[in-house]
Parts: structure tokens; C-alpha cells; sequence
């Protein structure tokens, strides 16, 4: 009972001397706390392809790389200046999404032709200029942007 109550204590000090905007380092919550000006800027993605979905061809191969131009605004929505340049076609397309400055958990929508996208979800940004995540092709309810059937990435970004 004794070690209990010394746990509770502990955690209840810890608690009340938390006062950061990014609670336990972004433990749990994201990379931490950024600014728009962070969060706005031209990134590359690097993907690793994962075996979660079937992922038939075509597809995109792993060490892709897409490259995007972000614009966040101040309440973390991404503007419709946004946009990410096909690996392929080296065609540019919409980009859409949030980045939440409070915790830099990140949703990413890429657009491509009619009804299809992919979506970097979850994923986490930083303020020093990374970005760590998974990206899905096809997005949720959603037409594939490359492979027939669904493929899933890890995805390393950086701020260039």
C-alpha cells in the first residue's frame, strides 16, 4: 500500500509541474509542438514498401521518393497552394490535409486524377524538419493512385 501511495504521489507531482505545450516530450501525441512556419516548406518522402497490404504491380517501388511543396496555415490546415509531384509522370497534384501544430500528428491526403489518393496516416512531423509515418494507397474509400490492389509505406520525410 505504502509503495501505492508513494506511485500516486510521484505521478501527481509530475503532473502538476507539467506545463509545456508539448506534455511529456510528445510522448504519445506526435513529434511536439511546431509552427506553421516549421510545418510550411518543400519536403521529400522516402518510401519503404510494407507487407500489410498485397501491393501488386504497378506500384510504386521502395525508396521512391515524392516530392511536395507544403503550406500550413496558422490553425494547421494545409492550403490549396499545397501540392506533391508524381514519381512517375512528374505530374504536380493536390495535396490536402492538417498538421497539428500542438502535437505535429500529421494527416496527408495526395490527390491524383478522378477519384484517387493516398493518404499519409498516421504520421508525425517535427519542428526540426522530419516527418515519420505510413502511407496507404489507396486512401480510405478511395480509387488506388498506383497498384490495383493496395499498397502500404513507411515514410521518411525531410524538410529540404
Amino acid at each position: 500500500m505504502k509503495r501505492l501511495v508513494l506511485c500516486l504521489t510521484t505521478m501527481a507531482l509530475f503532473g502538476a509541474c507539467e506545463n509545456s505545450a508539448d506534455p511529456l516530450g510528445g510522448f504519445l501525441n506526435g513529434g511536439g509542438a511546431l509552427t506553421a512556419a516549421q510545418a510550411t516548406g518543400n519536403w521529400r518522402f522516402t518510401l519503404t514498401r510494407t507487407t500489410t497490404l498485397p501491393c501488386s504491380t504497378p506500384a510504386l517501388a521502395s525508396a521512391s521518393v515524392i516530392s511536395s511543396r507544403l503550406d500550413v496555415l496558422s490553425d494547421g490546415s494545409v492550403a490549396s497552394t499545397s501540392n506533391w509531384q508524381n514519381p512517375i509522370s512528374r505530374v504536380i497534384q493536390a495535396l490536402s490535409g492538417s498538421v497539428d501544430l500542438t502535437n505535429g500528428a500529421v494527416r496527408l491526403t495526395f490527390a491524383a486524377s478522378g477519384n484517387a489518393a493516398m493518404e499519409l496516416f498516421p504520421g508525425t512531423m517535427t519542428s526540426s524538419g522530419t516527418v515519420a509515418g505510413t502511407l496507404t494507397d489507396p486512401a480510405a474509400g478511395l480509387s488506388p493512385v498506383f497498384a490495383s490492389d493496395g499498397c502500404q509505406y513507411s515514410v521518411s520525410g525531410v524538410k529540404t
